[in-house]
């Protein structure tokens, strides 16, 4: 395996008040929609492999990701972050034999990002090299880390991956892509209600009949 692509789905999203990885995206859960997007945009890549972070015990959704050509590593109890998530995904493959020469790290709550964007990062991708797409001059995700700076992401702990873009900025290449959804990432029930709009480039995110399936939040949020 040339790269590993690296789905974070550990989360509890508090903040959105339910999980939102079952949350509805064109009558598919949020993180099965993420995962064949991604799926289809390496579709007949060999050397490209998909890892999901799950919980450290997760068996709903665990079930729904076993048809799926992906392998389910899990997170561990606590503490509950991107950075433990990434550690403990960094350490699961090296035990496994896998050093890729790069770790695409998606959210697994970003469902619309082009698969052209994927192909157009992992083209760009080398070993000695962090690779960050840019749209209308604002970084987003995936991200993809190369060999030489795995050993960073085994380390990280509470801190989330904006540790590693500082500490190897040298490295860090801002990668050009016209597809706003590299900043689309879902964490409260209106991020999922603005998806349903339409942004400046003219582009429909979600369809709002899936609106209905979001707790609206209350008044006092």
């Amino acid at each position: 395996m040339e790269y590993s692509i690296v789905v974070l789905a550990a989360g509890y999203s508090h903040r959105f008040g339910s999980d939102k990885r079952l949350a509805s995206i064109h009558g598919q859960p949020m993180l099965m929609a993420t995962l064949q997007n991604l799926l289809a945009a390496v579709e007949g890549e060999e050397d490209v492999g998909v890892q999901v972070v799950l919980r450290a015990s997760d068996p709903l959704v665990g079930q729904q990701l076993a048809k799926l050509p992906v392998q389910v590593l899990h997170a561990p109890v606590w503490p509950v972050s991107i950075g433990t998530s990434l550690s403990s995904a960094v350490e699961q493959l090296t035990r496994q034999g896998c050093v890729p020469k790069g770790v695409m790290v998606c959210l697994g709550d970003m469902p619309f990002v082009e698969p052209e964007t994927i192909r157009t990062l992992l083209r760009a991708a080398d070993e000695d090299r962090i690779c960050v797409p840019v749209c209308a001059g604002t970084r987003g995700y995936p991200i993809v880390i190369g060999r030489r700076f795995l050993s960073a992401l085994a380390r990280l702990r509470r801190n989330g991956l904006e540790k590693v873009l500082r500490l190897y900025d040298e490295a860090v290449q801002d990668v050009e892509v016209h597809d706003p959804a590299i900043n689309c990432d879902i964490n409260r029930p209106e991020d999922y209600h603005a998806v349903a709009r339409q942004d400046l480039f003219g582009k429909i995110f979600a369809s709002p009949d899936t609106l209905q399936d979001v707790p609206q939040p209350s008044a006092s949020e």
